[in-house]
């Protein structure tokens, strides 16, 4: 079995990215149970299909190739943050955009719909566009936490044209998660 899921892409090189995620490690370095993601990692998930038998590879290659010729290029803007989770027992911080763009929306609910038609359903959460900055488990001075949370600067740190969508491979290792490129697929 392999586990997979389909993603967008996120460079962040050459934007405000890096120094808002080193700045955020340094303010809260007494954390220790803050899980901080890599910048290599960066990626918006659309769909998690999870274990997956091989077998079905192909059939999901195909359908998703279908599916990004009939979405075009977009542009997204990252450009605030929030917590999901209570104020009072945080458990991600992540940065998302204030103005979603509607292709964005159109291409998450093209993929469920395809992947529902393959047997992976849809689970029931609504689909908030997001990328993870850390995963919380415990926060031993919540009130720091939320003060340098409240703190933080409310502007563009990604700016990307999206024009590509990726079926990845998670592998799960003690040390964290690799992720293998299976395909990529490019939006018209």
């Amino acid at each position: 079995m392999k586990r997979l899921f389909l993603a967008i892409p996120i460079k962040t090189n050459d934007n405000g990215f890096v120094p808002l995620l080193e700045g955020l490690k340094r303010q809260l370095s007494h954390e220790q149970r803050i899980n901080w993601v890599k910048p290599q990692h960066i990626h918006l998930t659309l769909k998690f299909i999870g274990d997956t038998h091989p077998d079905e590879i192909p059939k999901i290659i195909e359908s998703i190739d279908a599916l990004s010729k009939h979405h075009k290029s977009f542009n997204m803007n990252f450009n605030r943050t929030g917590v999901f989770g209570s104020r009072y027992a945080p458990r991600v911080l992540w940065l998302g955009m204030q103005n979603t763009p509607q292709e964005l929306y159109d291409l998450e609910e093209d993929t469920l719909s395809a992947f529902d038609k393959l047997g992976f359903i849809r689970d029931r959460q609504n689909f908030v566009p997001h990328i993870t900055l850390c995963r919380i488990k415990d926060l031993c001075e919540k009130q720091y936490f939320q003060k340098i949370v409240a703190g933080i600067e409310q502007m563009s740190y990604i700016n990307q044209n999206v024009d590509e969508i990726i079926l990845f491979q998670s592998i799960l290792r003690p040390e964290g998660a690799i992720y293998k490129k299976i395909k990529s697929f490019t939006l018209k």
